[in-house]
């Protein structure tokens, strides 16, 4: 296998390594809560109604117990309601069962168990599991199953309402992404492999009517945008709902975006090219020779192919960005991309006589390409990093990881400067506004360098590895403690529970199992804030970085909180005796970020983070809404605040 053919190989890897399996579950829950006699009597009821697939079915509630299976609803008490009169069944059946010899119960689609409760004080928070077998006399088998459920809701009106499962804000973090794939669409337009590509590609459509020209150019432009966004398709049905923190922290798949990326960042950087081989490309531009819809495709085709030297290194770094994210990024990735790539081909398709007002190529397109190339490069290390704290490797400090992107930096900023050559081709004159790129770039080597030094470089967080408590004084050389208060933490974590595996940033207390952490607040009678991160949540890291700092903040979370940090992405592998069999996906839960993360899903119907729930360890229930993802500090504190509100009013 040639080279070029093996980059290949991997880059396609990138979108196909991963698949999941799904276990047998044939039947879904909704929730509902009916306020319809809250007004006259406090009382709710509780709507649990079960959809199963064609032929199954689930036994009743009310079953004698030594005549078969039935249904079981535990609930979890607490202040907020008490339970009121017996569970009743909507809609049952009977039938005799051969089994069990003996008439019994079930409910298939249309059925309903309802649960009469008082509520006790404004904010209803319920929540349980149910333990139950679904039946099929024609697969002739049955599963046991459990299921959890969780109603938190303010009820505010005579009206059912559908459980409100609490959302967290992901609207900032998905809008930054697509711009970011927006902006990689435009510079893939000004790469040499893109740019020289306009004017061919526009003669077509010039000698065309009017008319014609419009159609053909959108037709065009539709295409471009429906291949490149097939992919972000095809990425997205591989993603499972485990998926994501697999891929954000696992070993082999960060090694490989690790691989990856210094494979874009010495491809653009001239060191060797990344082509698709010649015959598959001739192959296509034969077809688009055919003329109508079907020619204009391929045509496309052909231009997505030629281009991919240098569009497939900002392809990869998109998806490899989209997969740790929502299901639905990859697309989206893919549909921005691919909308700013192909929106200056179809304008000048439709308007040629702009295509006189173009720049022309030359060595600032090549400057592009290098600039591109090493910031692959830099932004290589940051795979590297999460696989380092997932699996505790401790080899990449923040300080080393600065201190490469520093000298990076500075390497690129003597090529610009023409102090050094890059491969043959690749070599700059000399100029006023080389060297203006230059000191720029300069600036910014030293910028990184100063984060040794105290600089908390807050902007890029989320993408170094976690900040040390402490620095290095450029006084003293000495490294000192970023808070007066800090060293009064040196022996917390000796006695906690993984305190030798986990350390909170900023000097912070707190703990990272969940049993031991509610314990503790129940002696020091506090609430508790969950903390759900992980080692890959680049979120997360820019919530530690940019709103925990504020000493606000801090005196909160030390003084008025149990804080309990739970890594969803966590490698280590805890003892056999630890392991159990989740009610969630039937699959044994073996490390600290799997039962984390599966703890996470089936108690608070929730797989994002961060994400931030304030609990009261005596009720152990929900006190005050969660939420996620939120750089504003001053709402940030109102979250904390209303969550100790809550805490002492109840």
């Amino acid at each position: 296998m040639s080279r070029n053919n093996f980059f290949l190989s991997l880059v396609f890897y990138l979108i196909s390594f991963t698949s999941y399996s799904q276990i047998l579950e044939p039947i879904s829950w909704e929730f509902k809560v009916d306020s319809s006699n809250y007004s006259e009597s406090k009382q709710l009821d509780l709507i649990f109604e079960p959809t199963t697939e064609v032929g199954w079915y689930i036994y009743s509630s009310d079953n004698d117990p030594e005549a078969g299976p039935y249904t079981i609803f535990e609930f979890n008490e607490n202040i907020t309601y008490t339970l009121h009169d017996d569970l009743r069944v909507k809609n049952v059946k009977t039938k005799f069962d051969s089994v069990w010899f003996a008439d019994v119960r079930y409910l298939d689609n249309g059925g309903a168990f309802i649960q009469p409760i008082i509520k006790n004080n404004n904010n209803l928070s319920v929540s349980g599991f149910i333990s139950y077998q679904v039946c099929s006399e024609i697969q002739k088998m049955c599963i046991p199953l459990e299921t959890d459920f969780s109603f938190f809701k303010k009820i505010e009106s005579k009206e059912v309402l559908a459980v409100d499962y609490l959302n967290v804000k992901k609207n900032e973090s998905l809008l930054s992404f697509v711009f970011f794939s927006f902006l990689a669409g435009f510079l893939a337009i000004l790469t040499p492999c893109v740019f020289p590509m306009i004017p061919i590609t526009v003669s077509f459509f010039a000698n065309k009517t009017q008319q014609n020209s419009t159609k053909d150019a959108l037709v065009y432009g539709l295409s471009i945008i429906i291949i490149f966004t097939f992919f972000g398709v095809f990425l997205s049905l591989l993603m499972g709902p485990q998926t994501a923190n697999d891929i954000a922290t696992g070993l082999v798949p960060n090694i490989i975006f690790f691989i990856l990326f210094l494979i874009f960042g010495a491809s653009l950087i001239g060191f060797f090219e990344l082509t698709l081989p010649s015959g598959i490309i001739t192959s296509i531009d034969k077809k688009s020779d055919q003329g109508g819809f079907i020619g204009l495709f391929f045509m496309a085709l052909t231009l997505v192919l030629v281009s991919f030297s240098c569009t497939g290194p900002l392809v990869g770094s998109i998806l490899v960005q989209s997969a740790s994210g929502l299901k639905i990024q990859p697309v989206l990735g893919m549909l921005a991309f691919s909308t700013a790539f192909a929106t200056p081909f179809t304008l000048l398709a439709i308007f040629p006589d702009k295509l006189k007002s173009l720049p022309k190529s030359g060595g600032w397109m090549i400057t592009l390409r290098v600039i591109l190339g090493f910031i692959s490069i830099i932004f290589s290390f940051k795979f590297l990093g999460v696989v380092d704290k997932a699996y505790h490797f401790n080899l990449l400090s923040r300080d080393i990881v600065l201190t490469i992107w520093s000298t990076l930096l500075f390497i690129l900023a003597l090529y610009i400067f023409g102090t050094i050559k890059l491969p043959e081709g690749y070599n700059l004159n000399k100029g006023i506004v080389n060297s203006i790129l230059g000191v720029f770039i300069l600036l910014l080597s030293l910028t990184l360098l100063s984060g040794i030094f105290g600089n908390r470089l807050t902007y890029l967080a989320a993408y170094l590895p976690p900040q040390s408590p402490t620095y290095v004084d450029i006084k003293t050389f000495k490294r000192t403690p970023f808070f007066s208060d800090y060293l009064k933490n040196d022996t917390f974590y000796d006695n906690i529970k993984y305190g030798d595996i986990f350390e909170l940033p900023h000097g912070l207390r707190g703990f990272f199992d969940f049993d031991e952490g509610m314990s503790y607040a129940k002696e020091v009678n506090k609430p508790v804030l969950l903390d759900f991160t992980g080692h890959g949540c680049v979120n997360c890291r820019d919530i530690e970085a940019r709103v925990w700092p504020d000493q606000r903040v801090r005196d909160i979370l030390n003084n008025d909180y149990v804080l309990i940090s739970l890594y969803v992405d966590d490698k280590t592998v805890l003892s056999e005796e630890n392991w159990y069999l989740s009610s969630y996906d039937g699959k044994v839960k073996k490390s600290i970020g799997r039962q984390n993360s599966d703890f996470q899903i089936s108690r608070f119907q929730n797989n994002a983070q961060p994400y931030y729930v304030v609990i009261n360890p005596f009720s152990d229930q929900i006190i005050s809404p969660p939420w996620g993802y939120e750089l504003n500090t001053e709402k940030y504190i109102d979250n904390l605040k209303k969550g100790i509100n809550a805490f002492y009013e109840n």
